[in-house]
Protein backbone atom coordinates (compact mmCIF):
# COMPACT_ATOMS: atom_id res chain seq x y z
CA UNK A 1 0.00 0.00 0.00
CA UNK A 2 1.31 3.52 -0.80
CA UNK A 3 2.67 5.35 2.24
CA UNK A 4 0.01 8.05 1.79
CA UNK A 5 -2.64 5.38 2.50
CA UNK A 6 -1.22 4.12 5.80
CA UNK A 7 -4.23 5.57 7.62
CA UNK A 8 -6.54 2.88 6.18
CA UNK A 9 -4.49 -0.07 7.40
CA UNK A 10 -5.98 -2.33 10.06
CA UNK A 11 -4.25 -3.12 13.33
CA UNK A 12 -3.21 -6.52 12.05
CA UNK A 13 -1.91 -5.06 8.78
CA UNK A 14 0.13 -2.51 10.73
CA UNK A 15 1.66 -5.22 12.89
CA UNK A 16 2.57 -7.28 9.83
CA UNK A 17 4.10 -4.22 8.19
CA UNK A 18 6.13 -3.41 11.30
CA UNK A 19 7.50 -6.94 11.49
CA UNK A 20 8.31 -7.02 7.77
CA UNK A 21 10.04 -3.63 7.94
CA UNK A 22 7.70 -2.19 5.29
CA UNK A 23 7.12 0.86 7.49
CA UNK A 24 7.80 1.77 11.10
CA UNK A 25 5.63 2.77 14.07
CA UNK A 26 7.18 6.24 13.91
CA UNK A 27 6.28 6.66 10.24
CA UNK A 28 2.70 5.58 10.88
CA UNK A 29 2.32 7.87 13.89
CA UNK A 30 3.67 10.88 12.03
CA UNK A 31 1.37 10.13 9.10
CA UNK A 32 -1.71 9.96 11.35
CA UNK A 33 -0.81 13.14 13.20
CA UNK A 34 -0.32 14.96 9.90
CA UNK A 35 -3.69 13.67 8.65
CA UNK A 36 -5.48 14.84 11.79
CA UNK A 37 -3.84 18.26 11.74
CA UNK A 38 -4.73 18.67 8.08
CA UNK A 39 -8.31 17.37 8.12
CA UNK A 40 -9.98 17.25 11.53
CA UNK A 41 -10.78 20.94 11.93
CA UNK A 42 -10.62 21.89 8.24
CA UNK A 43 -13.32 19.42 7.24
CA UNK A 44 -15.48 20.14 10.29
CA UNK A 45 -15.30 16.57 11.58
CA UNK A 46 -13.91 17.89 14.87
CA UNK A 47 -13.39 14.52 16.53
CA UNK A 48 -10.12 15.29 18.33
CA UNK A 49 -9.85 16.99 21.73
CA UNK A 50 -6.04 17.13 21.81
CA UNK A 51 -2.87 15.36 20.70
CA UNK A 52 0.07 14.13 22.79
CA UNK A 53 2.63 14.15 20.00
CA UNK A 54 5.93 14.35 21.89
CA UNK A 55 5.25 11.49 24.31
CA UNK A 56 3.79 9.38 21.50
CA UNK A 57 6.83 9.95 19.27
CA UNK A 58 9.13 8.78 22.07
CA UNK A 59 7.14 5.55 22.37
CA UNK A 60 6.97 5.13 18.59
CA UNK A 61 10.71 5.60 18.27
CA UNK A 62 11.32 2.99 20.97
CA UNK A 63 8.94 0.57 19.23
CA UNK A 64 10.65 1.22 15.90
CA UNK A 65 14.02 0.35 17.42
CA UNK A 66 12.63 -2.84 18.93
CA UNK A 67 11.34 -3.98 15.55
CA UNK A 68 14.64 -3.11 13.91
CA UNK A 69 16.41 -5.18 16.57
CA UNK A 70 14.16 -8.12 15.78
CA UNK A 71 11.59 -7.82 18.59
CA UNK A 72 8.27 -9.24 17.54
CA UNK A 73 9.75 -11.58 14.97
CA UNK A 74 8.75 -14.52 17.14
CA UNK A 75 5.61 -12.91 18.51
CA UNK A 76 2.32 -13.87 16.90
CA UNK A 77 0.02 -11.08 15.75
CA UNK A 78 -2.77 -13.00 17.42
CA UNK A 79 -0.98 -13.45 20.74
CA UNK A 80 -2.66 -12.16 23.87
CA UNK A 81 -0.12 -13.51 26.38
CA UNK A 82 1.14 -10.52 28.29
CA UNK A 83 4.51 -12.11 29.12
CA UNK A 84 5.39 -12.38 25.41
CA UNK A 85 6.48 -9.47 23.24
CA UNK A 86 3.79 -6.78 23.44
CA UNK A 87 1.05 -7.94 21.03
CA UNK A 88 0.13 -4.39 19.94
CA UNK A 89 3.69 -3.07 19.85
CA UNK A 90 3.82 0.28 18.05
CA UNK A 91 0.11 0.54 17.10
CA UNK A 92 -1.16 4.12 17.59
CA UNK A 93 -4.61 4.61 19.14
CA UNK A 94 -6.93 7.37 20.33
CA UNK A 95 -8.64 7.62 23.71
CA UNK A 96 -12.21 8.63 24.43
CA UNK A 97 -11.85 11.59 26.79
CA UNK A 98 -14.03 9.81 29.33
CA UNK A 99 -11.09 7.46 29.90
CA UNK A 100 -8.58 9.21 32.12
CA UNK A 101 -4.99 9.86 31.08
CA UNK A 102 -2.69 10.78 33.95
CA UNK A 103 -1.80 14.47 34.00
CA UNK A 104 -4.31 15.49 31.34
CA UNK A 105 -7.61 17.30 31.73
CA UNK A 106 -10.66 15.25 32.69
CA UNK A 107 -13.46 17.72 32.04
CA UNK A 108 -15.82 15.30 30.24
CA UNK A 109 -16.67 18.15 27.90
CA UNK A 110 -18.33 20.03 30.75
CA UNK A 111 -17.62 23.59 31.72
CA UNK A 112 -18.72 22.57 35.22
CA UNK A 113 -15.51 20.52 35.51
CA UNK A 114 -13.01 23.13 34.35
CA UNK A 115 -9.54 22.55 35.78
CA UNK A 116 -10.09 18.90 36.63
CA UNK A 117 -6.94 16.80 36.02
CA UNK A 118 -6.71 13.01 35.92
CA UNK A 119 -4.47 11.48 38.58
CA UNK A 120 -3.86 8.17 36.82
CA UNK A 121 -4.64 6.31 33.60
CA UNK A 122 -7.94 4.53 33.26
CA UNK A 123 -7.31 0.80 33.37
CA UNK A 124 -8.36 0.31 29.73
CA UNK A 125 -5.67 2.83 28.78
CA UNK A 126 -3.09 1.22 31.02
CA UNK A 127 -3.77 -2.26 29.61
CA UNK A 128 -3.45 -1.05 26.03
CA UNK A 129 -0.17 0.68 26.85
CA UNK A 130 1.10 -2.53 28.50
CA UNK A 131 0.20 -4.33 25.27
CA UNK A 132 2.53 -1.97 23.40
CA UNK A 133 -0.10 0.32 21.83
CA UNK A 134 0.72 4.02 21.69
CA UNK A 135 -1.83 6.64 22.83
CA UNK A 136 -1.43 9.85 20.88
CA UNK A 137 -4.67 11.80 21.23
CA UNK A 138 -8.13 12.02 22.72
CA UNK A 139 -11.60 12.10 21.18
CA UNK A 140 -14.74 14.11 21.84
CA UNK A 141 -17.88 13.07 23.70
CA UNK A 142 -21.17 14.70 24.63
CA UNK A 143 -21.12 16.25 28.09
CA UNK A 144 -20.41 13.51 30.64
CA UNK A 145 -21.25 10.94 27.95
CA UNK A 146 -25.00 11.24 28.46
CA UNK A 147 -26.25 11.66 24.85
CA UNK A 148 -26.42 9.69 21.61
CA UNK A 149 -24.92 12.60 19.66
CA UNK A 150 -21.67 14.49 20.21
CA UNK A 151 -21.39 18.24 20.79
CA UNK A 152 -20.54 20.52 23.69
CA UNK A 153 -19.81 24.20 24.29
CA UNK A 154 -16.36 23.07 25.39
CA UNK A 155 -15.36 21.24 22.19
CA UNK A 156 -17.92 22.25 19.59
CA UNK A 157 -19.89 19.99 17.24
CA UNK A 158 -18.45 16.66 16.10
CA UNK A 159 -19.69 15.66 12.64
CA UNK A 160 -20.10 12.45 10.70
CA UNK A 161 -17.40 11.84 8.04
CA UNK A 162 -20.09 10.47 5.69
CA UNK A 163 -22.28 13.58 5.94
CA UNK A 164 -21.08 16.59 7.88
CA UNK A 165 -24.65 17.68 8.55
CA UNK A 166 -25.18 14.54 10.62
CA UNK A 167 -23.83 13.35 13.97
CA UNK A 168 -21.50 10.36 14.28
CA UNK A 169 -23.62 9.33 17.28
CA UNK A 170 -22.63 9.22 20.91
CA UNK A 171 -21.38 9.04 23.41
CA UNK A 172 -18.29 7.60 21.73
CA UNK A 173 -18.95 9.85 18.74
CA UNK A 174 -15.47 11.31 18.52
CA UNK A 175 -13.95 7.84 18.54
CA UNK A 176 -16.35 6.62 15.86
CA UNK A 177 -15.78 9.62 13.61
CA UNK A 178 -12.00 9.47 14.06
CA UNK A 179 -11.66 5.77 13.24
CA UNK A 180 -14.02 6.07 10.27
CA UNK A 181 -12.08 9.07 8.95
CA UNK A 182 -8.74 7.26 9.09
CA UNK A 183 -7.33 9.19 12.05
CA UNK A 184 -6.39 6.00 13.94
CA UNK A 185 -6.79 2.23 13.50
CA UNK A 186 -8.79 2.07 16.73
CA UNK A 187 -10.00 4.19 19.63
CA UNK A 188 -11.39 3.48 23.07
CA UNK A 189 -15.14 3.65 23.60
CA UNK A 190 -17.74 2.75 26.23
CA UNK A 191 -21.39 1.71 26.30
CA UNK A 192 -24.04 2.38 28.93
CA UNK A 193 -26.93 2.92 26.53
CA UNK A 194 -25.53 2.21 23.08
CA UNK A 195 -22.53 4.53 23.26
CA UNK A 196 -20.31 2.10 21.33
CA UNK A 197 -22.91 0.56 19.02
CA UNK A 198 -24.66 3.78 17.89
CA UNK A 199 -21.41 5.44 16.66
CA UNK A 200 -20.47 2.11 15.07
CA UNK A 201 -23.76 2.08 13.16
CA UNK A 202 -23.64 5.74 12.09
CA UNK A 203 -19.95 5.54 11.12
CA UNK A 204 -19.94 2.22 9.23
CA UNK A 205 -17.84 0.35 11.80
CA UNK A 206 -18.08 -2.88 13.76
CA UNK A 207 -18.73 -2.14 17.43
CA UNK A 208 -18.94 -4.79 20.14
CA UNK A 209 -20.58 -4.38 23.53
CA UNK A 210 -19.24 -7.30 25.52
CA UNK A 211 -20.96 -9.04 28.39
CA UNK A 212 -20.86 -7.15 31.68
CA UNK A 213 -17.70 -7.90 33.64
CA UNK A 214 -15.48 -8.61 30.63
CA UNK A 215 -13.61 -5.30 30.97
CA UNK A 216 -12.68 -3.19 34.01
CA UNK A 217 -14.23 0.18 34.70
CA UNK A 218 -13.54 3.12 36.98
CA UNK A 219 -15.05 3.53 40.44
CA UNK A 220 -17.90 4.20 41.10
CA UNK A 221 -19.48 3.62 37.69
CA UNK A 222 -17.94 0.16 37.43
CA UNK A 223 -20.80 -1.19 39.57
CA UNK A 224 -23.36 -0.03 37.00
CA UNK A 225 -24.47 -3.29 35.37
CA UNK A 226 -25.47 -1.46 32.16
CA UNK A 227 -21.96 -0.25 31.41
CA UNK A 228 -18.82 -1.58 29.81
CA UNK A 229 -15.59 -0.16 28.38
CA UNK A 230 -14.96 -1.06 24.76
CA UNK A 231 -13.17 -0.01 21.56
CA UNK A 232 -14.04 0.92 18.00
CA UNK A 233 -11.94 -0.43 15.13
CA UNK A 234 -12.48 -0.90 11.38
CA UNK A 235 -12.53 -4.72 11.21
CA UNK A 236 -14.06 -7.54 13.22
CA UNK A 237 -10.66 -9.18 13.57
CA UNK A 238 -9.11 -6.01 14.99
CA UNK A 239 -12.00 -5.68 17.42
CA UNK A 240 -11.32 -9.16 18.78
CA UNK A 241 -7.56 -8.70 18.82
CA UNK A 242 -7.68 -5.50 20.85
CA UNK A 243 -10.34 -6.83 23.22
CA UNK A 244 -8.06 -9.71 24.06
CA UNK A 245 -5.74 -7.14 25.63
CA UNK A 246 -8.26 -5.26 27.76
CA UNK A 247 -10.55 -7.96 29.16
CA UNK A 248 -10.01 -9.93 32.33
CA UNK A 249 -9.92 -9.56 36.12
CA UNK A 250 -8.87 -6.34 37.79
CA UNK A 251 -7.84 -5.87 41.38
CA UNK A 252 -9.55 -2.48 41.22
CA UNK A 253 -12.90 -3.72 39.86
CA UNK A 254 -14.64 -6.57 41.67
CA UNK A 255 -17.18 -6.91 38.82
CA UNK A 256 -14.57 -8.21 36.38
CA UNK A 257 -14.57 -11.87 35.39
CA UNK A 258 -11.82 -14.48 35.09
CA UNK A 259 -10.57 -15.09 31.55
CA UNK A 260 -11.19 -18.61 30.25
CA UNK A 261 -9.79 -17.95 26.79
CA UNK A 262 -9.45 -15.26 24.16
CA UNK A 263 -11.67 -14.07 21.35
CA UNK A 264 -10.82 -15.63 17.97
CA UNK A 265 -9.25 -13.30 15.43
CA UNK A 266 -9.17 -15.72 12.47
CA UNK A 267 -12.44 -16.84 10.93
CA UNK A 268 -11.50 -18.65 7.72
CA UNK A 269 -13.64 -16.43 5.50
CA UNK A 270 -10.77 -15.03 3.46
CA UNK A 271 -9.52 -11.51 3.05
CA UNK A 272 -12.08 -8.82 2.30
CA UNK A 273 -11.62 -5.46 0.64
CA UNK A 274 -13.15 -2.22 1.87
CA UNK A 275 -15.48 -0.41 -0.45
CA UNK A 276 -14.84 3.21 -1.35
CA UNK A 277 -17.56 5.80 -1.26
CA UNK A 278 -21.05 5.02 -0.06
CA UNK A 279 -22.21 2.09 -2.16
CA UNK A 280 -22.08 -1.58 -1.18
CA UNK A 281 -19.51 -3.31 -3.35
CA UNK A 282 -20.91 -5.28 -6.31
CA UNK A 283 -18.38 -7.95 -5.35
CA UNK A 284 -20.23 -8.54 -2.06
CA UNK A 285 -21.33 -12.13 -1.66
CA UNK A 286 -18.54 -13.65 -3.75
CA UNK A 287 -16.50 -14.83 -0.78
CA UNK A 288 -16.70 -18.47 0.18
CA UNK A 289 -18.61 -18.30 3.45
CA UNK A 290 -20.44 -21.44 4.52
CA UNK A 291 -22.94 -20.95 7.34
CA UNK A 292 -24.68 -24.29 6.88
CA UNK A 293 -26.04 -25.47 10.21
CA UNK A 294 -26.34 -21.98 11.68
CA UNK A 295 -29.73 -20.74 12.86
CA UNK A 296 -30.08 -16.97 12.76
CA UNK A 297 -33.06 -15.41 14.53
CA UNK A 298 -34.37 -12.15 13.06
CA UNK A 299 -36.52 -9.50 14.71
CA UNK A 300 -36.08 -6.18 12.96
CA UNK A 301 -38.01 -4.18 15.56
CA UNK A 302 -37.89 -6.33 18.73
CA UNK A 303 -41.67 -5.93 18.75
CA UNK A 304 -41.76 -2.29 19.82
CA UNK A 305 -39.64 0.02 17.61
CA UNK A 306 -40.80 1.85 14.47
CA UNK A 307 -37.95 1.63 11.97
CA UNK A 308 -37.03 4.03 9.20
CA UNK A 309 -37.20 2.33 5.82
CA UNK A 310 -33.44 2.23 5.34
CA UNK A 311 -32.82 0.59 8.71
CA UNK A 312 -35.50 -2.03 8.06
CA UNK A 313 -34.00 -2.75 4.64
CA UNK A 314 -30.61 -3.12 6.31
CA UNK A 315 -31.91 -5.91 8.54
CA UNK A 316 -33.48 -7.63 5.53
CA UNK A 317 -30.27 -7.26 3.52
CA UNK A 318 -28.15 -8.87 6.24
CA UNK A 319 -30.66 -11.69 6.74
CA UNK A 320 -30.77 -12.42 3.00
CA UNK A 321 -26.97 -12.34 2.78
CA UNK A 322 -26.58 -14.81 5.64
CA UNK A 323 -29.29 -17.05 4.21
CA UNK A 324 -27.50 -17.11 0.86
CA UNK A 325 -24.41 -18.33 2.71
CA UNK A 326 -26.34 -21.31 4.04
CA UNK A 327 -27.73 -20.07 7.35
CA UNK A 328 -31.29 -20.89 8.30
CA UNK A 329 -33.20 -17.65 8.96
CA UNK A 330 -35.82 -17.89 11.70
CA UNK A 331 -38.30 -15.04 12.28
CA UNK A 332 -38.54 -14.40 16.03
CA UNK A 333 -41.28 -12.66 17.98
CA UNK A 334 -39.51 -10.89 20.85
CA UNK A 335 -42.50 -8.96 22.12
CA UNK A 336 -40.82 -6.12 23.99
CA UNK A 337 -42.83 -3.05 24.98
CA UNK A 338 -41.21 0.34 24.51
CA UNK A 339 -42.86 1.70 27.65
CA UNK A 340 -41.21 -1.07 29.67
CA UNK A 341 -37.78 -0.46 28.12
CA UNK A 342 -38.12 3.28 28.78
CA UNK A 343 -39.41 2.90 32.32
CA UNK A 344 -36.74 0.45 33.44
CA UNK A 345 -33.81 2.20 31.77
CA UNK A 346 -34.80 5.75 32.70
CA UNK A 347 -35.26 4.75 36.34
CA UNK A 348 -31.86 3.06 36.21
CA UNK A 349 -30.15 6.11 34.70
CA UNK A 350 -31.94 8.40 37.13
CA UNK A 351 -30.67 6.46 40.10
CA UNK A 352 -27.07 6.13 38.91
CA UNK A 353 -25.88 8.14 35.89
CA UNK A 354 -27.97 11.26 36.51
CA UNK A 355 -27.05 11.37 40.18
CA UNK A 356 -23.38 11.02 39.30
CA UNK A 357 -23.73 13.89 36.81
CA UNK A 358 -25.35 16.03 39.51
CA UNK A 359 -22.61 15.09 41.97
CA UNK A 360 -19.90 16.14 39.56
CA UNK A 361 -21.74 19.39 38.78
CA UNK A 362 -21.95 20.25 42.46
CA UNK A 363 -25.73 19.86 42.45
CA UNK A 364 -26.33 22.80 40.07
CA UNK A 365 -27.60 21.43 36.76
CA UNK A 366 -28.06 24.93 35.31
CA UNK A 367 -24.34 24.98 34.46
CA UNK A 368 -24.78 21.93 32.22
CA UNK A 369 -25.68 21.63 28.54
CA UNK A 370 -29.44 21.86 27.77
CA UNK A 371 -29.54 18.20 26.72
CA UNK A 372 -27.75 17.18 29.93
CA UNK A 373 -30.22 19.14 32.02
CA UNK A 374 -33.12 17.46 30.24
CA UNK A 375 -31.53 14.04 30.73
CA UNK A 376 -31.10 14.65 34.47
CA UNK A 377 -34.61 16.01 34.96
CA UNK A 378 -36.29 13.26 32.96
CA UNK A 379 -34.42 10.29 34.40
CA UNK A 380 -34.62 11.64 37.95
CA UNK A 381 -38.40 11.85 37.61
CA UNK A 382 -38.52 8.22 36.50
CA UNK A 383 -36.31 7.19 39.41
CA UNK A 384 -38.61 8.98 41.85
CA UNK A 385 -41.69 7.31 40.37
CA UNK A 386 -40.23 3.80 40.01
CA UNK A 387 -38.56 2.02 42.91
CA UNK A 388 -35.43 -0.07 42.44
CA UNK A 389 -37.52 -3.21 42.99
CA UNK A 390 -40.15 -2.13 40.45
CA UNK A 391 -37.45 -1.36 37.89
CA UNK A 392 -35.79 -4.71 38.57
CA UNK A 393 -39.07 -6.55 37.95
CA UNK A 394 -39.46 -4.82 34.57
CA UNK A 395 -35.81 -5.47 33.71
CA UNK A 396 -36.22 -9.15 34.55
CA UNK A 397 -39.20 -9.43 32.23
CA UNK A 398 -37.22 -7.84 29.39
CA UNK A 399 -34.29 -10.17 30.04
CA UNK A 400 -36.53 -13.23 30.02
CA UNK A 401 -38.09 -12.24 26.71
CA UNK A 402 -34.67 -11.78 25.15
CA UNK A 403 -33.41 -15.09 26.52
CA UNK A 404 -36.47 -16.82 25.11
CA UNK A 405 -35.91 -15.15 21.72
CA UNK A 406 -32.42 -16.68 21.61
CA UNK A 407 -33.43 -20.03 23.06
CA UNK A 408 -33.46 -21.93 19.75
CA UNK A 409 -31.08 -19.86 17.57
CA UNK A 410 -27.35 -19.15 17.53
CA UNK A 411 -27.70 -15.36 17.38
CA UNK A 412 -30.42 -12.76 17.02
CA UNK A 413 -30.30 -10.04 14.34
CA UNK A 414 -32.02 -6.70 14.91
CA UNK A 415 -31.50 -3.07 13.92
CA UNK A 416 -29.01 -0.99 15.89
CA UNK A 417 -30.96 2.25 15.58
CA UNK A 418 -34.55 2.67 14.45
CA UNK A 419 -33.72 6.15 13.19
CA UNK A 420 -31.29 6.22 10.25
CA UNK A 421 -29.43 9.34 11.38
CA UNK A 422 -29.58 12.43 13.62
CA UNK A 423 -28.77 16.01 12.68
CA UNK A 424 -25.47 17.34 14.03
CA UNK A 425 -25.65 20.04 16.68
CA UNK A 426 -29.27 19.39 17.68
CA UNK A 427 -30.18 18.93 21.36
CA UNK A 428 -33.50 17.11 20.81
CA UNK A 429 -34.80 18.47 24.13
CA UNK A 430 -38.35 18.67 22.76
CA UNK A 431 -38.41 15.10 21.46
CA UNK A 432 -38.09 13.45 18.07
CA UNK A 433 -40.56 12.69 15.29
CA UNK A 434 -40.90 9.01 14.43
CA UNK A 435 -43.14 7.03 12.03
CA UNK A 436 -45.47 6.13 14.92
CA UNK A 437 -45.68 9.73 16.16
CA UNK A 438 -43.58 12.08 18.27
CA UNK A 439 -41.48 10.55 21.02
CA UNK A 440 -40.73 12.80 23.96
CA UNK A 441 -37.21 11.40 24.37
CA UNK A 442 -34.85 10.78 21.47
CA UNK A 443 -33.22 7.73 23.12
CA UNK A 444 -36.39 5.83 22.20
CA UNK A 445 -35.25 6.01 18.56
CA UNK A 446 -32.40 3.54 19.19
CA UNK A 447 -32.68 -0.24 19.75
CA UNK A 448 -29.58 -0.62 21.85
CA UNK A 449 -30.88 -0.13 25.40
CA UNK A 450 -32.59 -3.55 25.72
CA UNK A 451 -29.14 -5.11 25.53
CA UNK A 452 -27.82 -2.84 28.27
CA UNK A 453 -30.73 -4.04 30.38
CA UNK A 454 -29.73 -7.59 29.38
CA UNK A 455 -26.07 -6.69 29.65
CA UNK A 456 -24.71 -10.21 29.99
CA UNK A 457 -25.69 -10.63 26.35
CA UNK A 458 -22.95 -9.53 23.92
CA UNK A 459 -24.26 -7.30 21.12
CA UNK A 460 -22.22 -6.22 18.11
CA UNK A 461 -23.27 -3.63 15.54
CA UNK A 462 -22.08 -4.18 11.98
CA UNK A 463 -22.82 -2.08 8.87
CA UNK A 464 -25.97 -3.04 6.96
CA UNK A 465 -26.10 -0.43 4.19
CA UNK A 466 -26.35 3.30 3.57
CA UNK A 467 -29.32 5.49 4.53
CA UNK A 468 -31.05 8.19 2.52
CA UNK A 469 -28.65 10.91 3.74
CA UNK A 470 -25.52 8.89 2.99
CA UNK A 471 -25.03 7.81 6.61
CA UNK A 472 -24.40 4.09 7.24
CA UNK A 473 -26.99 1.94 8.95
CA UNK A 474 -26.29 -0.99 11.23
CA UNK A 475 -27.66 -4.21 12.63
CA UNK A 476 -26.93 -5.75 15.99
CA UNK A 477 -25.80 -9.35 16.25
CA UNK A 478 -26.81 -10.55 19.72
CA UNK A 479 -25.69 -13.70 21.50
CA UNK A 480 -26.55 -15.61 24.63
CA UNK A 481 -24.72 -14.43 27.77
CA UNK A 482 -20.93 -14.50 27.48
CA UNK A 483 -20.92 -16.00 23.98
CA UNK A 484 -18.89 -13.28 22.30
CA UNK A 485 -17.08 -15.81 20.12
CA UNK A 486 -20.36 -16.76 18.42
CA UNK A 487 -21.28 -13.13 17.83
CA UNK A 488 -17.84 -12.35 16.41
CA UNK A 489 -17.96 -15.29 14.02
CA UNK A 490 -21.28 -14.16 12.53
CA UNK A 491 -20.01 -10.58 12.37
CA UNK A 492 -16.92 -11.76 10.50
CA UNK A 493 -19.14 -13.63 8.05
CA UNK A 494 -21.15 -10.45 7.40
CA UNK A 495 -17.90 -8.53 6.87
CA UNK A 496 -16.63 -11.09 4.37
CA UNK A 497 -19.93 -11.23 2.49
CA UNK A 498 -20.79 -7.52 2.50
CA UNK A 499 -17.63 -5.41 2.89
CA UNK A 500 -17.94 -2.44 5.20
CA UNK A 501 -18.19 1.08 3.70
CA UNK A 502 -15.65 3.89 3.96
CA UNK A 503 -16.20 7.65 3.75
CA UNK A 504 -14.38 9.93 1.35
CA UNK A 505 -12.15 12.05 3.58
CA UNK A 506 -9.11 13.91 2.32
Amino acid sequence: MPTDQLHWLSVRELLCGFRAGTFTPLEVLDHLVERIEELDKATGINAIVDLQIDSARELALAATRRYQEGAGASSSVDSSHRDAEPPLLGVPFLIKEQHDVAGLSATRGSQALQGRIAEKDAEIVERLKQAGAIPFGRTTTPEMSCATFTHTREWGVTRNPYNLNKTPGGSSGGSGAAVAAGFAPFATASDIGGSTRIPAAFCGLPGLKTSYGRTPGAVPTNIDWYRGDHILARTVSDTALVFNQIMGPSRFDMATLPVSGTFPVEYGFGRHEFTSGSEVSPEAGKHEVDLSGWKIGVSADLGCYELDESTRLGVERIAETLEAAGARIVPVEVGLKLDDVTRASMAHYGGLLARNVMRQAGGDITVLEPYTQEFVRRTTRFAEETSLLEAAIVESDIQQKLLKALDDVDVLITATSAVEDLDAGEDFTTGIDRPDGEHSFYWEAHQVVPFNIANRMPAMSVPSGIGSAGVPTGVQIVGMPYREATVLQVAAAVEALMPFPRPTVG
